[in-house]
C-alpha cells in the first residue's frame, strides 16, 4: 500500500510539474522514419537527430541568429593554437527531474562512454588526442584529451584546431548521467528506457512506430526559450502522407524536397521559406576496394571511378527518380562555406557526357591491363525502399546504355545495410551523407583517410591524407576552408564517391508563422515557434 501511495503522489507531482497545454500552442511535426534510439552515441536518423537537438543541451548552442551561445557552459577560453579548450560549468543545473545535478562529470563520462572499446558507439568520434589509440586499445583512457579540472570546469585537447561550431554536437559535448545511463544498460535511449534530458524539452511519450511527445522541461534553466508547450512528432509518414496532413490542418510544419507536392500546398495557401537547405549529399557511396578482389580491381582504379561519375546524368535523374534534388556539380553545395570558399569551381557535368566516360573507361582498362568483357557485375546495394529501388534501376540503366556496365541491384533491410556499409560489404551503395560544420572533413571525408581506421570506403591514399590534414590543422577557419578547397578538388576529380544530388529542403508552414529556425546541419528548432 506504501508503495501504491508513492507511485500515486509521484505521479501527481510529475503531472504538477508538465504546464497546462493549450491546443493553439502544440507544434505538429511529421517524419518518415521512427527515432530507432535517442542514445546520443548512437543517432543517425533525421527523427532523432530533431528530437535529440530539443531535449539535449550542450556546452555551446545556437540561437535563431545562427550565432554560438552558452548552453551547459558558463564561460569558456581556448589556447592560442585552437587545440585546448576550457570550459566552466554553469552551476546549479540540474536534469528533468530537478535533483540531478550536471558537473563536469557528466561531461567527462560522455566522453569516456562514448569513445569505450568494448561497447563501440555509431557516433564516435576520434578528434581528440589519443582518443582513436584508446579505442583500440593502445591507450589508458588517462591520456586521451579530456581533464576535469573541478567540479564545474572539463578541459578538451584536440589532435587539430577546432571552433565552437564543434561543441553544439551532442555526441561528445551533452552531459550524461553515468548511474541513471548504466541502468537502462543496452535498452538506454529506446522508447523503455527514455534519456535523462537536460535541454528545453523531455520525451513525455514515444509510442514505437507511430508517435513521439516532447513537452516543456520543468528543470530548464531558461524556461522563456522553450515558448511552444508541446511538440507532437508523428512517424512513419511518407512525403505524400505529410502533404495530406498539411492539407487537412493536422500538422502545422513540415520540410518538403518535392517541386510538384511543395506547389500543391503552396496552392492551398501554405508558405515556403525563402532560402532551401541542404542537410545530405546523395548519392553511390564507393568502396574503392569492392565487396570482393574482383570489384575492387576496377573500383581501386580512380579512371574507372571517373568513367562511372562522367556516364550518369544528374538532371534527368533529377527530373524523374530524385525529384526535390538538386543536380550536383561538386561536392559542397552552395550556402555552404566550404562551397563559398571556392565559388567558381565545377568538377563535372550535371549531364552524362558518354564521349568521356568511355575514354575514361578506356585509360582505365589499358592501366589495369584487362579488356571490358572482365569487367564483373558492380552491386549497387540500398534500402529495399520503392524509391531507392527506383532510383537504382535508373542508375542501372544509364551505366548499361551510356558505358556498358552491368550492375545487379542489392536491395536489404536498413539494418543489413549498414552493417554491410560499416564492415565494406559493398560496391556502390545508394545513401546519403550529412551536411557537416564546418566542411565535409568531419564524419564524412574522414572515413577516406587510409588510417580511418573503418573498412567503410577501403582507401589508401597518401596524397588525399596529405591534403586532409593540411585542411583540418589550419589554424583559423579562413586557413581550414582554403586548405579544404583543395581537398574538395582532389576528392571530386578521383571520382572518390559518386555525388549525385544535394537534397534542396524547404520549410513549410501556414501563413504567418514565425519563430522556428535552422541549427547546424540543417536541424530545425521549433521551441519557439508562433502560429
Amino acid at each position: 500500500m506504501k508503495k501504491l501511495i508513492a507511485l500515486i503522489l509521484c505521479f501527481v507531482l510529475c503531472v504538477s510539474l508538465v504546464p497546462a497545454m493549450a491546443e493553439d500552442n502544440v507544434v505538429r511535426i511529421a517524419f518518415g522514419y521512427d527515432p530507432n534510439t535517442l542514445d546520443y552515441g548512437m543517432t543517425n536518423l533525421d527523427t532523432a537527430n530533431f528530437i535529440v537537438a530539443h531535449i539535449a543541451e550542450t556546452l555551446l548552442t545556437q540561437d535563431a541568429s545562427g550565432a554560438y551561445v552558452p548552453g551547459v557552459a558558463e564561460s569558456y577560453e581556448k589556447s592560442e593554437d585552437g587545440r585546448v579548450w576550457t570550459f566552466k560549468i554553469k552551476e546549479g543545473l540540474t536534469y528533468q527531474d530537478g535533483k540531478t545535478p550536471i558537473t563536469a562529470e557528466d561531461l567527462f563520462y560522455a566522453v569516456q562512454r562514448l569513445l569505450n572499446p568494448e561497447d563501440p558507439k555509431d557516433n564516435a568520434s576520434f578528434s581528440l588526442v589519443n582518443s582513436e589509440a584508446y579505442y583500440n586499445g593502445e591507450v589508458a583512457f588517462e591520456e586521451v584529451g579530456v581533464k576535469k579540472i573541478d567540479e564545474y570546469t572539463i578541459e578538451y585537447t584536440f589532435i587539430n584546431p577546432t571552433y565552437e561550431s564543434t561543441f553544439t554536437g551532442a555526441s561528445l559535448f551533452a552531459p550524461m548521467e553515468q548511474a541513471y545511463v548504466e541502468e537502462g544498460g543496452e535498452v538506454y535511449g529506446s522508447s523503455s528506457f527514455l534519456p535523462l534530458a537536460n535541454g528545453p524539452y523531455m520525451v513525455d511519450e514515444w509510442l514505437d512506430d507511430a508517435s513521439v511527445t516532447l513537452i516543456r522541461n520543468p528543470a530548464y534553466q531558461n524556461p522563456e526559450i522553450a515558448k511552444v508547450d508541446a511538440i507532437a512528432i508523428t512517424l512513419n509518414a511518407t512525403a505524400d502522407v505529410t502533404v495530406d496532413m498539411m492539407l487537412a490542418g493536422e500538422l502545422d510544419i513540415a520540410t518538403m524536397q518535392n517541386p510538384l507536392q511543395l506547389q500543391t500546398l503552396m496552392d492551398a495557401g501554405f508558405v515556403k521559406s525563402e532560402e532551401s537547405f541542404s542537410s545530405t549529399y546523395q548519392g553511390l557511396n564507393l568502396r574503392a576496394g569492392g565487396r570482393n578482389e574482383e570489384t575492387g580491381r576496377f573500383l581501386s582504379n580512380a579512371n574507372f571511378r571517373k568513367a562511372i561519375n562522367a556516364a550518369l546524368d544528374r538532371e534527368a535523374l533529377a527530373a524523374s527518380v530524385m525529384t526535390g534534388y538538386t543536380p550536383t556539380w561538386r561536392l559542397s553545395s552552395p550556402g555552404e562555406p566550404a562551397y563559398n570558399a571556392n565559388p567558381d569551381y565545377k568538377a563535372w557535368d550535371t549531364t552524362a557526357n558518354v564521349e568521356l566516360a568511355n575514354q575514361y573507361l578506356n585509360a582505365a582498362l589499358e592501366e589495369l591491363g584487362a579488356t571490358k568483357e572482365e569487367i564483373p557485375v558492380i552491386q549497387l546495394m540500398c534500402y529495399e525502399s520503392q524509391g531507392a529501388i527506383d532510383a537504382l534501376a535508373a542508375i542501372q540503366d544509364q551505366l548499361r546504355v551510356n558505358l556498358g556496365l552491368e550492375t545487379e541491384i542489392s536491395p536489404c533491410t536498413i539494418q543489413v545495410m549498414i552493417s554491410n556499409a560499416m564492415s565494406g560489404n559493398y560496391d556502390l551503395w545508394w545513401g546519403g551523407n550529412e551536411v557537416s560544420v564546418p566542411d565535409a572533413c568531419e564524419s564524412y571525408l574522414d572515413g577516406f583517410r587510409s588510417n580511418s581506421g573503418t573498412p567503410l570506403r577501403g582507401y589508401a591514399d597518401a596524397e588525399f591524407d596529405a591534403l586532409f590534414e593540411a585542411a583540418v590543422s589550419s589554424a583559423t577557419l579562413d586557413e581550414r576552408l582554403a586548405n579544404y578547397a583543395k581537398l574538395e578538388e582532389y576528392f571530386c576529380e578521383n571520382a572518390m564517391c559518386i555525388i549525385l544530388g544535394w537534397d534542396a529542403h524547404y520549410v513549410v508552414t501556414a501563413e504567418g508563422t514565425t519563430g522556428y529556425y535552422l541549427m547546424d546541419g540543417g536541424r530545425l528548432n521549433v521551441a519557439g515557434m508562433t502560429k
